[in-house]
């Protein structure tokens, strides 16, 4: 009798295992994340900051593929000197309508880190005001990001990236095209 239970369980565990791997190569998305986005945003989307790779875990698909087709049209990553955008736009290059959509359901999917890494040891002394005045009309007051004016929420990004976006604005090295409030 054990050995018929044992079969059993062990052929079991073996068919979850197996469709667990057949639901993920049937994901298109998946296969574009892995072969166009994993070496530097990782399987779970949190990225690597060395590499100026952001977290991209649980952005709203129409973030993603906004700025998939900004870096494929030359809208971002145009500036000589901003090599992470260079990256991103050889990297959206090769995609298509269709599989832009299908990363950008993956990476919508993906759980976003409750843990933020940040560089800030303290809070800086009128940062909230900063931000209420030159970014909550956009992001709005909670930084959840707002659809309509095409602005990410900003809830579960590194603060070291956002900081380097401002920079990038600031410098040219990241267009303003339909961004308001960012001269």
């Amino acid at each position: 009798m054990w050995p018929r239970v044992l079969t059993t369980i062990v052929f079991l565990c073996g068919s979850v295992t197996l469709a667990d791997e057949l639901s993920i190569k049937e994901d298109p998305g998946f296969e574009v994340f892995r072969d166009q986005c994993m070496a530097c945003h990782l399987q779970t989307g949190l990225g690597i900051e060395a590499m100026n790779a952001p977290s991209i875990a649980g952005l709203p698909r129409w973030y993603v593929t906004d700025q998939l087709r900004k870096f494929r049209s030359d809208q971002r990553g145009f500036h000589n000197a901003d090599v992470a955008g260079k990256l991103m736009q050889a990297n959206a290059i090769v995609l298509d309508e269709r599989t832009i959509a299908f990363v950008g359901r993956h990476i919508e999917n993906l759980p976003s880190s409750a843990e933020r890494k940040t560089v800030a040891t303290q809070e800086i002394v009128g940062s909230e005001n900063l931000y209420k005045n030159h970014c909550s009309s956009c992001h709005n007051e909670e930084a959840t990001g707002n659809r309509s004016l095409r602005a990410p929420p900003l809830t579960s990004q590194q603060d070291w990236y956002l900081l380097k976006q401002i920079e990038n604005f600031q410098t040219g090295k990241r267009g303003h095209g339909e961004y308001v409030g960012m001269d």
